[in-house]
């Protein structure tokens, strides 16, 4: 008699279904490993870890990829995006830049030329950065554009997004775009205000199944407010009381900080939001009257826009801070609350320490993320033994992300020094040639160095066993956080 597969599948000793599903399980690794291996993003321990994922893990790890290891947005974004600037056209002849001219693979890098005749005031937390945010939405008269990575239902969320109703009611055009990761916790309800006013609301839609994206790990952490396209606010903070007022009476705000910009690099700033907004939407922002006016010269800062994203194998602000990093001259202080870099900011930072820069790195004491904090911790005795300082803010979470170099330039945004920033978010981050605000951001660093305590090689080879076994645990993760 000749043996059929259900007959074959009856004499072996587990059912025909458990035969079934671990064929099943084979096929669905089998064709998940090409897709990995095709991600030409991914960094080869990111990619190694995905592998074992998937083969350790098949059922759960492949589940786990597919929502959040996937970042093949690439060829569909890049798309859009140059739809959007064949429809737009190119931007307005720029004046020479001195010092960024000099630089030339930064606009390689990041698509937009360096544009001078800026000017731009620090915004040294919370306080001053909504204050700022509330009189530039107070003073639109065309059209306001707002990206933010966090809004939270409280009495932050609630206040800029009235004000923002207001100004739609008196004929401003007022468009917000928000993460639906990141405000995981906000509904559309709570903005209902806005579209009763006559203006717009979306979330950035990475995870829209209708749409063919289900990326639950892309991230837009940009923070961006464009009024009138003549000035735009920018920086790591978010729309929530913890970067205003605190969460509680006995807890202090994040420690975090923004920029407010005026001049001719404001039209990329609003270029950024537009192409957000039309993969988002649909909606073509083309009016260069309206959305991209020529601003005039008024400032003699050199700013130079760094957006970083998953559709880019370039990885813009990787490449940009390495850039900046291989032409310091004399000193380097980072503050970043979480710290993951990948190995070449780390060989870099140990090569510009061996030539005899002076470099410091200021990280929370006890991020947000508890886990992270021992990834974080694990780095040190990559750093320490070069002669690089590593100072922990003690009073609460420092949120900032700031590089100021040789007391003349300075970069800061959104952007994290961690594989998430570097690789998966979309982020923004802007860098500025400018000697007084390098100076005022240097007086920030002063200040918070007051509230630091800094870890040397000495105390970091004693910490206990606890310690070494949470970084040892965790420190393997750090391709995939």
């Amino acid at each position: 008699m000749t043996a059929t597969p259900a007959l074959i599948f009856s004499e072996a000793p587990f059912s025909s279904w458990a035969w079934a599903g671990a064929a099943a399980v084979a096929v669905l690794q089998w064709t998940l490993i090409p897709h990995l291996l095709a991600q030409r993003n991914k960094s080869p321990n990111a990619m190694l870890a995905w592998l074992w994922a998937i083969l350790l893990f098949p059922v759960v790890g492949a589940l786990f990829y597919l929502l959040m290891g996937s970042e093949r947005l690439r060829r569909k974004r890049l798309r859009l995006v140059h739809d959007l600037e064949r429809q737009r056209g190119k931007f307005r002849q720029r004046a020479a830049c001195a010092v960024m001219d000099r630089i030339p693979e930064l606009a390689r890098i990041n698509g937009f030329e360096p544009a001078c005749g800026n000017h731009a005031v620090m915004l040294p937390d919370g306080e001053s950065f909504f204050a700022a945010m509330l009189e530039m939405i107070h003073n639109a008269r065309r059209h306001l554009h707002v990206e933010f990575y966090i809004w939270n239902r409280d009495e932050a969320g609630r206040r800029v997004r009235d004000a923002l109703a207001e100004a739609a009611e008196r004929g401003v055009e007022v468009r917000v775009l928000l993460d639906e990761m990141g405000s995981v916790s906000m509904f559309r309800h709570f903005f209902r205000r806005l579209p009763a006013a006559g203006s717009r609301f979306s979330w950035f839609h990475t995870f829209a199944p209708l749409k063919g994206r289900i990326h639950l790990n892309l991230r837009n952490h940009r923070k961006l407010v464009i009024a009138d396209g003549t000035e735009a606010l920018t920086g790591g903070i978010n729309v929530g009381n913890e970067y205003w007022t605190g969460e509680k009476p006995d807890k202090p705000p994040y420690r975090d900080l923004g920029l407010r910009i005026k001049g001719p690099v404001v039209e990329q700033l609003s270029a950024v939001f537009a192409e957000d907004w039309y993969f988002a939407t649909g909606e073509a922002l083309l009016s260069n009257e309206l959305y991209y006016p020529e601003n005039p010269p008024v400032g003699d800062m050199e700013i130079q826009v760094v957006p970083g994203g998953p559709d880019n194998d370039l990885n813009e602000i990787q490449l940009t801070v390495l850039a900046i990093l291989q032409r310091a001259k004399k000193s380097v202080r980072l503050i970043t609350p979480y710290f993951v870099p990948e190995d070449a900011i780390l060989s870099t930072l140990r090569l510009a320490s061996m030539r005899g820069i002076k470099i410091e790195l200021m990280v929370p004491a006890k991020g947000d993320h508890g886990y992270l904090t021992h990834v974080t911790r694990s780095f040190y005795e990559d750093l320490l033994p070069y002669g690089i300082r590593i100072f922990e803010y003690q009073p609460g979470m420092l949120h900032a992300k700031l590089g100021i170099f040789d007391g003349r330039s300075v970069m800061c945004g959104s952007a994290n020094l961690d594989v998430r920033s570097l690789r998966i978010n979309f982020e923004l981050n802007v860098a500025v040639i400018s000697e007084p605000l390098a100076r005022e951001f240097d007086a920030y660093f002063e200040d918070n160095l007051r509230h630091c305590r800094e870890v040397t090689l000495e105390e970091h080879q004693r910490r206990g066993f606890r310690a070494k076994f949470l970084e040892a645990i965790f420190r393997p993760l750090a391709s995939l956080l």
